[in-house]
């Protein structure tokens, strides 16, 4: 009990932190020093864990992947490829509000850390004359980044939870869809909700579907590219990603869509880029520590050892476990296999485990420490805390379903199954 006191009095510090306007990513790692602290960690091992996160492999990865997603993303903006990508979609999307959920759900078909950077100027650009603020266009872009989370193949969440299930990914990914598509329905029904569209939004429609079509393709060609590189050729993210990148600034500096020295100004001296960097950092060092000093593995003893019913720790545990560390393979990996071992659990672990999934996925998608979120969110400059407790309903919504599925739909038991 006293670990989870001392996460939560840490979540508290970052959010004030946040409510005072200091940077999300200083924010972050002030709350990986206090989580040093609290559980005390001493200087020589917490200085040495610092140094570590932010030297493995896998934290110049995560950060180098951030600043090339964004310099794609201001080349894509800078160059006007952006605008003229959603303005072709809008020739042949007539709903505005379908056309806005559309671009953040195309890149969310591949699984890039912090992804939602590349779709937040095509929400930017396709809600630019609608009147909402920027907490519903940071709502908008991080809800529909992830409505393929649950099941699609690719994500490294459904990899590990269908093997620890010993279920073919492809199974598993048909037992998750079904919550995908509620993920869709809520989306529309709450992160839409009061998103009107005045007259002189609806554009006349000046070419024909299929014209406005190919314009489409050819400007989301290098998403399409990326897909092609990393998910076709199996080409590393990080090499697809710097080959889409050189491409689209050549091409666009050639047919004169932009000057080269304007583009590279524009990237290395936007305050913004560096923030994001310090970002980057301060996520995985906030979550890097919160491993490291034992503070989720404390957690997770609690939960053992805590004799609350069943299915409120199979809700509870992932839910937080996911809102502390921002990842969805973390919560997989580190709640999943302690959750196996539960007797009630044993006897039909399949839907138990679908219901930790949506419970664990739904305190990442409220997590201030997601990468897509805080990314979003600094894009935007909008208010983190509004924008989480909006997006608390439809969590709850999907959630919710899974919950009522148990009782109502044994989907565990359509397999011979046992852990």
């Amino acid at each position: 009990m006293l670990a989870l006191f001392k996460v939560f009095l840490v979540f508290a510090t970052v959010v004030f932190l946040i409510r005072k306007k200091v940077p999300l990513g200083i924010s972050l790692v002030s709350g990986a020093i206090l989580v040093a602290i609290l559980f005390k960690m001493d200087i020589s091992a917490g200085a040495a864990a610092f140094l570590d996160i932010c030297i493995q492999a896998d934290t110049r990865s995560f950060v180098l992947l951030i600043a090339l997603a964004l310099a794609l993303s201001m080349v894509l903006e800078k160059s006007g490829q952006i605008d003229r990508l959603t303005e072709s979609l809008r020739q042949f999307v007539t709903s505005r509000k379908l056309a806005s959920a559309m671009l953040p759900a195309i890149v969310g078909f591949l699984p890039m850390p912090g992804g939602a950077l590349f779709s937040a100027p095509m929400v930017e650009a396709a809600t630019s004359d609608l009147p909402i603020d920027n907490d519903k266009k940071v709502e908008i872009n991080h809800w529909f980044r992830h409505i393929w989370e649950y099941f699609w193949p690719l994500y490294p969440g459904v990899i590990y939870t269908a093997n620890l299930l010993n279920l073919e990914v492809k199974k598993f990914s048909g037992l998750q869809f079904p919550i995908t598509i509620m993920a869709i329905i809520s989306g529309f029904i709450f992160v839409m909700r009061r998103v009107r569209v005045p007259p002189k939004a609806v554009l006349d429609m000046t070419s024909s579907g299929s014209i406005a079509v190919l314009k489409f393709i050819v400007n989301l060609s290098p998403f399409l590219l990326i897909f092609v590189l990393y998910l076709l050729v199996n080409i590393p993210l990080l090499l697809s990603l710097a080959c889409v990148l050189f491409l689209t600034s050549a091409l666009n500096i050639i047919f004169k869509k932009t000057k080269f020295l304007h583009l590279v100004r524009s990237i290395f001296t936007s305050a913004g880029f560096l923030n994001f960097l310090v970002m980057a950092y301060g996520v995985k060092l906030f979550g890097g520590i919160l491993s490291k000093s034992g503070a989720i593995y404390e957690m997770s003893i609690f939960f053992v050892n805590s004799h609350l019913p069943v299915l409120l720790i199979v809700i509870l545990f992932p839910l937080i476990i996911g809102f502390v560390a921002g990842i969805t393979i973390v919560y997989c990996s580190a709640t999943f296999p302690l959750i196996l071992a539960l007797p009630d659990v044993t006897a039909n672990p399949i839907p138990y485990i679908v219901l930790a999934f949506t419970a664990g996925f739904s305190g990442t998608m409220l997590s201030p420490i997601h990468a897509c979120l805080s990314l979003t969110n600094q894009y935007f400059c909008a208010r983190l805390t509004k924008v989480i407790l909006h997006l608390i309903l439809p969590c709850s919504v999907s959630s919710l379903q899974v919950l009522l599925s148990i009782y109502s739909i044994p989907i565990g038991s359509r397999f011979e199954y046992k852990v």
